[in-house]
């Protein structure tokens, strides 16, 4: 199947507006879900065009008719929103889940442009909007695609269910957080400043310990979260850790924007795996958000006990 099939994108991350509101707590009610959650969601067999679209709609922080696509973080699995993908056939909305380098899930709502009559020969149908859910292996030679409701295996077809049900804990937390002028995002803003980043940086066991190369990057693992610092001289912290259940060492990149951003300053990025590039995080990446925080204080106190170890050695 050729039709806007799986919108392989390379995926443009789009820089959200932070705005001035009513502050909530982000501490006291983190990770809160609105719209959608994974106990209340329909199963893959059940969406319809609406509702696909209706999830486009929800998460879209750019607000425009025109093709665009954001790219949030469920877990090390980008998830793109795709608004109004264009091509010879028709237009798409809706998102697509990339799982590492193994597999990517398609859940898009179509609107064909192509005659009736070769939409009737092609796919057996007289309405020109379509749910398209689809997927395809990125591990083997063979990556063909496949349409969900060709899939015979049950064991797959549970797993990508178990992704939809995710998807849509993201999706919930993701627009709360949208929806109550991401408190989250306004607390990182709020609290780790280039300051905070600094003293971090220069801490004395950078240079009391014997350092390793992490690109430009030097740092040393502490109990379990690798923690870094460039010699630059900027507000710069690498942390990362070993994910669990693939193995991969992930990180975060905390950096303040040397230029004048208005509130937003800090940058905070991800980092799925060692060989991949940073993608800069958004401000409804909730779950992603609430982890740097927890990390990077856990940081914090990591190296302030290593200090006063070192000191009580002498």
């Amino acid at each position: 199947m050729s039709v806007i099939d799986a919108v392989v994108i390379d995926a443009v991350v789009i820089d959200a507006v932070v705005i001035d509101a009513v502050v909530i707590d982000a501490t006291q009610t983190p990770l809160q879900k609105l719209y959608y959650a994974a106990d209340n969601t329909l199963p893959l067999s059940q969406l319809d065009e609406e509702k696909i679209c209706q999830i486009a709609r929800d998460l879209d922080s750019v607000s425009s008719e025109k093709e665009h696509y954001v790219t949030g973080w469920m877990g090390l699995n980008s998830v793109v929103l795709v608004r109004s993908y264009q091509n010879k056939r028709g237009s798409a909305d809706g998102l697509v889940m990339t799982r590492g380098n193994h597999y990517r899930l398609s859940v898009q709502s179509v609107v064909f442009r192509i005659p009736k009559p070769l939409l009737w020969v092609t796919f057996r149908r007289r309405p020109r909007t379509m749910k398209v859910i689809t997927y395809n292996r990125l591990d083997t030679p063979q990556n063909g695609m496949q349409q969900y409701q060709n899939i015979l295996e049950p064991e797959l077809k549970e797993r990508l269910e178990a992704d939809w049900r995710d998807l849509n804990d993201y999706l919930g937390m993701a627009c709360w957080q949208r929806e109550n002028n991401n408190p989250l995002w306004q607390a990182l803003q709020r609290d780790i400043s280039a300051d905070r980043l600094l003293l971090l940086c220069k801490h004395p066991v950078f240079s009391s310990r014997k350092m390793q190369k992490e690109g430009e990057f030097a740092g040393l693992w502490q109990k379990d979260i690798f923690i870094a610092h460039r010699n630059d001289g900027a507000a710069a912290i690498l942390l990362s850790w070993k994910d669990p259940q693939t193995g991969d060492v992930a990180s975060y990149l905390f950096e303040i924007l040397a230029k004048n951003t208005g509130p937003t300053r800090l940058r905070l990025s991800l980092r799925p795996r060692k060989q991949e590039k940073f993608y800069p995080l958004n401000p409804f990446d909730a779950q992603h958000l609430f982890d740097a925080r927890q990390l990077f204080e856990r940081a914090e106190s990591v190296l302030e006990s290593s200090a006063d170890s070192s000191h009580h050695q002498r």
